[in-house]
């Protein structure tokens, strides 16, 4: 029987070591399996650590601008019953509707169609749905342009919106595919402003 001392299991190969511990494990070899993942323990502290990557100042905008709309949203949810269970009760009767999680699963705004599908660099949102209408603020920036450029826009019907512009003037990038929200739209280049066009239109379909 082999002497499996620490110094003859430290020399052994990252799969003669797998193997050792396996059969160890189909024994009960309980020494021995001590000794085996205390050595993998050892070699995985030893490992460099991969350093990650610095975010790009673009990603570093997204990621604020998606966390001050999270924020947003969680202002109005504490106006205004937002939640999935009052949407859907308050749109019996409409074919296919679907609530919308105000947020993302990780608490931040949602990832828009356009930034998806890499037509333009930035497009993060929040949006509440009841019935057919669906009000929106996001964060939008072209592609190529530089982050002053960004503008923030509130999509709605036009019925709700103030002084609302047709989605087309608002997104004359988008293309048929890349069907909005709603008929109407605002932008602005201040997120106060934006975010109090957004509650009087959030407020006529939630109230």
């Amino acid at each position: 029987m082999v002497d499996w001392s620490d110094d003859r299991i430290a020399a052994l190969s990252k799969q003669d070591l797998k193997n050792l511990l396996a059969n160890a494990e189909r024994k009960s070899a309980a020494e021995i399996i001590a000794r085996c993942k205390a050595e993998m323990d050892k070699r995985d502290t030893s490992k460099p650590r991969k350093a990650s990557k610095p975010r790009t100042e673009l990603k570093e905008f997204e990621h604020a601008m998606s966390e001050q709309l999270a924020e947003i949203g969680k202002a109005m949810a504490a106006k205004y019953d937002l939640s999935e269970e009052t949407a859907k009760a308050r749109s019996a009767g409409v074919k296919g509707f679907k609530a919308h999680k105000l947020l993302d699963s990780s608490g931040y705004a949602k990832l828009g169609g356009m930034q998806r599908d890499g037509s333009v660099a930035v497009d993060r949102y929040i949006s509440y749905r009841r019935g057919k209408d669906i009000v929106s603020i996001g964060v939008f920036l072209l592609k190529d342009q530089p982050i002053e450029a960004h503008e923030f826009h509130v999509i709605a019907p036009l019925a709700v919106l103030n002084g609302g512009k047709p989605i087309a003037e608002i997104r004359p990038s988008a293309t048929e595919a890349q069907k909005q929200t709603a008929d109407g739209g605002l932008a602005f280049t201040d997120l106060p402003s934006a975010t109090a066009a957004f509650e009087a239109a959030l407020s006529k379909i939630a109230a």
